[in-house]
């Protein structure tokens, strides 16, 4: 593939105010509730702005753009920004982030792929804290079967094209790079998102049967998900 991408999109509403999210996301306490584990949130043009998340992951940026309860710009030390944006819907509010990059490869992909479904992964947290008060951070990334993919559609075809292979892993010596995965447990797999959502929902333990195209003809495999980010012990 030859694509370039230069944004990642994702969006939501939520039955609630535009008010309520701009607090949830511009407040370091409500942030907190739905997404972050600390953060520090200067709110002006040029305040710093510092997350973590948990998970040895964390981001700084500086504000670069504010309008308040429409528009949130940060922009990272890479450069790239991350905007948020607010408007009213029907059904309660519209919740929107895009994030500008330059993503020109598999790997690249990948990255973009799964920057922006952790991204939605929270937005569904915000989603549920502002309409039930319940955090469900909790059931995020329980399980997986050990690879990186990126969504693939192309020559007809629509699933994740599987970029890497963990050593002891579930998928270790059964997927290989370039398998194209078409289904999880029985669902039409059309892209990353489909595919993560589904197997890191899953209780460490239960199986889950992975269809795949290799080299043009269709398999399938049955696969024990483990603990996220855990492999298999190796015996000596």
């Amino acid at each position: 593939m030859d694509s370039i991408f230069n944004h990642a999109k994702r969006e939501i509403v939520i039955r609630t105010t535009p008010d309520r999210v701009w607090q949830a996301l511009t407040d370091p306490q409500e942030r907190n509730r739905w997404e972050t584990r600390h953060c520090e949130i200067d709110l002006k043009v040029g305040g710093q702005v510092s997350l973590d998340y948990g998970w040895g992951v964390s981001y700084s940026g500086t504000i670069e753009e504010l309008t308040p309860y429409r528009k949130l710009t940060l922009k990272g030390e890479d450069q790239e920004l991350t905007i948020w944006t607010i408007e009213p819907h029907t059904e309660g509010t519209l919740v929107r982030i895009e994030y500008t990059g330059l993503w020109s490869n598999e790997r690249e992909y990948m990255m973009m792929d799964n920057m922006a479904f952790g991204t939605y992964r929270f937005m569904r947290n915000m989603e549920s804290v502002l309409e039930t008060g319940q955090d469900i951070r909790s059931t995020f990334w329980s399980s997986w079967i050990g690879m990186n993919h990126y969504t693939y559609r192309r020559d007809g075809i629509e699933g994740v094209k599987v970029v890497e292979v963990f050593a002891h892993t579930p998928a270790d010596g059964v997927l290989e790079e370039g398998d194209i995965i078409t289904s999880a447990a029985g669902q039409v797999i059309r892209s990353y998102d489909e595919l993560e959502d589904h197997v890191t929902s899953m209780k460490p333990g239960e199986q889950v049967v992975i269809g795949f195209i290799r080299h043009g003809k269709p398999s399938s495999v049955t696969l024990t998900v483990l603990p996220y980010g855990q492999r298999n012990v190796v015996e000596a």
